[in-house]
């Protein structure tokens, strides 16, 4: 049986002021201030840029009668997992870009507040990618884990059915009177 994976606290040594505190603050600071608002997005938009790019290259995302059992189906899951989160990620920094910029231009006052809100719109959607992977990720659980286990689960009870039916035809007699 497959092993669960949980997610725990390492195990660490004791806490010595002189050789930690400093080390903390640095690893604080470059997470919460630099990489995951500034570098990840940029990992998950290349990434998916060059999913997209690879998924171009290879052709893959062709429907073919002969592939498998259900080629629609196939086709229509790959579509949505392999395409649609990749292509939402990387098509929304560009065309979010361009409208924030044309509502910036076509603005009717020009003062901070505006620009605030333009570069407040621009961080927002730079940081959009988490959430998109995330909601990708959130799809893949659902699909992997919670519809296979339900399908299990629905299998199983058809099972017993049909082993409780059998059994019930075991014990089935017929009494018949002797004239």
């Amino acid at each position: 049986m497959e092993q669960e994976k949980t997610i725990r606290d390492a195990q660490t040594e004791d806490f010595s002021f002189g050789s930690h505190a400093l080390k903390a603050l640095m690893a604080a600071g470059y997470y919460l201030l630099l990489y995951i608002p500034f570098i990840l997005p940029y990992i998950i938009w290349g990434k998916a840029a060059t999913r997209l790019a690879l998924v171009w290259e290879s052709k893959s995302m062709a429907y073919n009668e002969n592939d498998k059992i259900y080629p629609l189906h196939t086709f229509i899951v790959m579509y949505i997992i392999y395409f649609i989160f990749d292509a939402v990620i990387f098509l929304s920094w560009i065309l979010g870009f361009l409208l924030i910029t044309k509502d910036l231009v076509t603005s009717e006052t020009f003062s901070t507040e505006v620009f605030k809100a333009y570069f407040v719109s621009l961080f927002m959607l730079y940081i959009s990618a988490i959430g998109i992977k995330a909601a990708k990720e959130v799809f893949y659980f659902i699909l992997n884990h919670i519809l296979v286990a339900l399908w299990k689960w629905i299998l199983n009870v058809i099972s017993a059915i049909g082993r409780f039916c059998i059994h019930a035809w075991g014990l089935n007699f017929v009494y018949r009177k002797k004239d």
